[in-house]
């Protein structure tokens, strides 16, 4: 099977939206709808502490997960940083968890304000992982538009390879599909220096 055509299968892992646990707040209908109309599989789970996230960041990086190359974290953000529960991480410290085992992967950043700030810490968390790309959000966005939006930049990336061509346009893709949700405002750092 040629690179492209592969399915880049999405392991999801979600945070808690609200503390009362009656609110049933959750992206897994997105990845049901890209499973049943693109075929693309996927693994979700949900988290709470900061145990269960590390637990769950080990595991996506064993060798019977590479078929799973994109790595969905929604929950609630701010500035180079995620929530989960009570658990503030630094976008820092999860490219110290996760060292170097990110290559040729992407990682969707399914939060708010995530990816604002400064552009060098988020490029050297690229660096640092290997990842192919980083991408999310620079401000606080609605949860019902930009849900819509990552179930569409999810679609985009199974339509090109992973590597240094494909994620070109990737980024073209989710750049143009950005331009419907002009509140979103939508970032992706790529690796600088790619493997083709």
């Amino acid at each position: 099977m040629r690179k492209n055509r592969q399915k880049k299968n999405i392991f999801c892992i979600e945070g808690l939206w609200d503390n009362d646990l009656r609110r049933r707040s959750t992206i897994e209908p997105i990845l049901e709808l890209l499973e049943a109309n693109y075929d693309i599989k996927y693994i979700y789970k949900d988290c709470a502490t900061r145990e269960e996230l590390f637990y769950l960041l080990g595991r996506w990086n064993k060798p019977r997960y590479d078929t799973y190359p994109v790595l969905y974290l929604a929950t609630h953000g701010w500035e180079q940083g995620l929530r989960f529960g009570d658990y503030d991480l630094r976008l820092g410290d999860l490219a110290e968890a996760l060292g170097d085992t990110c290559r040729n992967r992407i990682l969707v950043f399914a939060s708010c304000n995530t990816l604002g700030g400064d552009s060098r810490p988020l490029e050297a968390f690229v660096e640092r992982t290997g990842a192919l790309a980083i991408c999310g959000y620079r401000n606080d966005v609605a949860w019902l538009r930009s849900t819509a939006f990552e179930c569409l930049l999810l679609a985009s990336m199974q339509k090109n390879e992973f590597s240094g061509r494909g994620i070109a346009a990737i980024e073209r893709k989710a750049e143009e599909a950005a331009r419907f949700f002009p509140d979103v405002e939508f970032r992706m750092v790529t690796r600088k220096e790619l493997d083709d």
